[in-house]
């Protein structure tokens, strides 16, 4: 890690001039996915989805060769009772016997026999079960996971589902500069002071990595390592009643689905998180293309960084807020918090892709996801094109505690997950999660 920060300073740059685009060296790898499940209202046209994809891939040079479009045969499985369902609910026939819950999308990118990926390797894979008009049809996503950051896999589905209704297409692949005035602000930081606590950082991810891993391991107490999810999806009407509950507490939304988790986290784990790691694109702040509207957010690219927050002993309603204004302040003007992830980035082993980067135990933050943290991944409020079909889009990053949200035409769709604590434990933390979000929200939506 040392050798590699050194080398890109020496021979790349400054952290300006390594993301000049909002990464560095971006591409598109064979089965390295962006992941997530994908809900439609109607069943999907195999051959209008397929254009649709192919010409949309080959703009950002993925050739139709390498990609797997796949319509299989089983229908899935009605709406479920409630918005807080198993990942497996769905497909029937990817559930494990006896074990309820347990089969989620990213084991469909493995075969369960030998985890090996469900046919050639290929950059893009979806696989669809339709189903009749008015139920579930089902999509399993596998867009780029080191080309593309995670709100750009949902703008590709969106352009996605722009050209499949037949609209005209839109320049959804563009990489702008960054702006002339962002590049003193990105490198005002020390590279000597990063340089100096990346051994620390590195050093720490590490030994939290390896202790929640023994921590996990069913043969000393744990509840089993592996990727868990659980979905908690709301109606537009429940979504309204959290954004009008949240604004007479005076809190936003995702302050609201913070202050949640953490005591969430607090409640059921008995682990107070150390941190915050907040995803964000600085797309729109730092490198916007020419004339670019202010609320025009559709592009598919990579600039991606995590800023980290900071949670005190003391976490309620108005230090949620506070965290959250801090966050926007600190993207806009690249506070400290928000200098830290980009050097981070800049001078890590990976320097690209839908979080992959942070995933790394060398990438150097004073809070990494597999340390107590929760990696909170907010979307915020998105459409999709009038008429589409499209209803709920669900995905996690499962690290310590994954907390995944956004908004879609209303719908406010969820997931929660760990690497570490089990399914039974995630469950927990969703419904501790959901009951705050309407006891101390919804309810009080005027």
């Amino acid at each position: 890690a040392v050798l590699r920060a050194l080398y890109m300073r020496c021979f790349v740059g400054t952290p300006s001039q390594i993301l000049k685009k909002g990464n560095y060296n971006r591409k598109n790898s064979k089965d390295q996915h962006y992941l997530n499940l994908q809900t439609y209202n109607m069943p999907l046209d195999e051959k209008k989805l397929r254009d649709a994809i192919v010409s949309l891939c080959a703009e950002d040079n993925i050739p139709e060769e390498e990609i797997d479009v796949t319509f299989l045969d089983e229908k899935p499985n009605d709406w479920p009772a409630t918005g807080s369902f198993y990942s497996d609910h769905f497909i029937e026939s990817l559930k494990i016997p006896d074990k309820p819950g347990e089969h989620n999308y990213v084991m469909w990118d493995m075969d369960k026999a030998n985890w090996k990926p469900p046919g050639k390797p290929v950059l893009f894979r979806m696989h669809v079960w339709n189903n009749d008009p008015g139920k579930p049809t089902i999509a399993y996503y596998g867009g780029s996971g080191l080309g593309w950051d995670g709100s750009s896999n949902f703008n590709f589905t969106k352009e996605m589902m722009n050209r499949y209704m037949g609209n005209p297409p839109n320049k959804v692949f563009q990489e702008p500069d960054l702006k002339a005035e962002s590049i003193p602000k990105f490198d005002k930081g020390s590279f000597l002071v990063f340089l100096l606590k990346l051994p620390f950082h590195v050093g720490r991810n590490f030994w939290m990595l390896f202790w929640n891993i023994f921590m996990a391991c069913k043969c000393f107490g744990g509840n089993g390592l592996g990727f868990r999810f659980i979905v908690m999806n709301f109606t537009e009407a429940e979504s309204k009643l959290l954004y009008k509950g949240a604004k007479v507490q005076g809190v936003s939304p995702f302050a609201a689905v913070t202050y949640a988790t953490v005591k969430a986290c607090e409640d059921v784990l008995g682990q107070r998180p150390r941190g915050l790691v907040q995803q964000a694109s600085l797309q729109t702040r730092h490198y916007p293309f020419e004339n670019q509207k202010s609320d025009y957010r559709d592009l598919v690219g990579d600039w991606l960084v995590g800023v980290i927050q900071t949670v005190p002993v003391k976490y309620g309603h108005a230090e949620a807020m506070t965290g959250y204004k801090d966050l926007m302040t600190e993207l806009d003007t690249v506070g400290p918090a928000t200098r830290e992830a980009i050097m981070a980035k800049a001078y890590g082993l990976v320097n690209s892709g839908a979080a992959v980067f942070e995933a790394l135990p060398t990438y150097s933050t004073w809070n990494c996801p597999w340390d107590r943290s929760i990696f909170m991944n907010n979307y915020g409020v998105r459409t999709m094109p009038k008429g589409s079909p499209f209803h709920w889009w669900n995905w996690n990053a499962p690290f310590w505690c994954g907390v995944n949200t956004i908004n879609v035409d209303g719908r406010t769709t969820t997931m929660i997950g760990s690497l570490f604590w089990g399914l039974q434990v995630v469950e927990k933390l969703r419904d501790h999660v959901e009951r705050t979000l309407r006891e101390e929200f919804m309810a009080k939506a005027p």
